[in-house]
């Protein structure tokens, strides 16, 4: 089978996922995730465009199982059995979903968008066995160049090969402990661009001697093990990235959380000692309330002992008047 024939029989959906798969069967997929307890499948809907219908497959053998649809004027719809297992996250909108997964999740999940003009977006996904993943895509070496990236600006990431050999492979890979995305994929018969970095990268094609990878607008969620790998006709050559936050270390990130801490704990504080003073406030008013009213009861009492106005009194003297008085008696003889 050729080259080609393989990516269009991969960008069909009808990547078949083996327990003795290779790390080149993952190459084309967008993402490759490590099966957990809970997994997120992240779809994230451009917004670029109009959407018409979202929805997920699972692909098993060349077989489509539907799991979840959701149409912006209908509502979301989560088929059985994976409506006991399947949330979508974001109302919605850009089409995540939240997976409780057990082994029997392990396989190839494809995210389809219909949108107006663009038409059929696709994204596929590849959910591994925790074994293959570590054994297949943990990191190998040491990084090569720290990189500090500067949200909202661009990265730009030289993976430049130092010798004239034939390049036929250029491959650009994003790596976290959980996750793995293929940014590019470049050989001498097609060209493959992810899902999530088709409006955000601009890379050197394969006949170029620097292959670049510029990153457009990064956020701090393209913090990561970047991988970038060129196989030659006499070899192979690859480099690490690890990119973080500009201006954001370990110490500082401790004191972020720190001074967070610390002023939450004040907030705190200081309403638990508002609401005390506001209760303590309120009661001293109702005991002073409590202690007038009091005293001009007193005052009444003393004035006109034998009114209503002083019950106590009044009640004891009738009380007194009562046992005095006489009870007829009548008996049948």
């Amino acid at each position: 089978m050729s080259w080609l024939a393989s990516y269009l029989l991969l960008s069909s959906g009808l990547f078949l996922l083996l327990r003795d798969v290779t790390c080149e069967q993952y190459q084309n997929v967008d993402s490759a995730i490590k099966l957990q307890d809970v997994v997120v499948l992240k779809c994230a809907y451009p917004e670029t465009s109009k959407m018409i219908q979202l929805s997920w497959v699972k692909n098993t053998d060349g077989v489509k199982h539907k799991i979840a649809v959701y149409n912006p004027s209908w509502g979301e719809n989560i088929f059985f059995p994976y409506n006991q297992s399947v949330t979508f996250l974001s109302s919605s909108v850009n089409g995540d979903i939240k997976l409780k997964a057990t082994a029997a999740d392990e396989g190839s999940y494809q995210c389809s968008i219909n949108t107006f003009p663009e038409g059929m977006l696709l994204k596929h996904i590849a959910i591994i066995n925790p074994d293959i993943f570590e054994a297949k895509f943990s990191r190998s070496r040491a990084a090569d160049t720290h990189v500090q990236l500067v949200p909202g600006n661009n990265v730009t990431l030289p993976c430049g090969f130092p010798n004239g050999d034939n390049v036929v492979e250029l491959t650009w890979q994003r790596m976290t402990e959980e996750e793995i995305n293929t940014i590019v994929k470049f050989t001498r018969l097609q060209s493959f661009i992810s899902y999530d970095y088709r409006r955000r990268i601009q890379s050197s094609h394969l006949h170029s001697q620097l292959f670049n990878l510029t990153v457009q607008n990064v956020t701090t969620n393209d913090v990561g093990t970047y991988f970038c790998h060129v196989v030659t006709n006499n070899g192979s050559w690859s480099k690490f990235f690890d990119v973080g936050v500009e201006g954001i270390t370990d110490i500082t990130m401790f004191l972020i959380i720190g001074a967070a801490a610390f002023g939450s704990l004040v907030l705190v504080i200081s309403v638990v000692i508002i609401i005390c003073m506001k209760r303590r406030k309120k009661r001293k008013g109702n005991k002073k309330h409590f202690k007038k009213g009091t005293t001009e009861r007193n005052n009444q009492r003393r004035a006109n002992p034998n009114s209503y106005a002083n019950p106590d009194i009044y009640d004891r003297a009738n009380s007194r008047a009562m046992e005095y008085q006489e009870e007829a008696i009548y008996a049948n003889l």
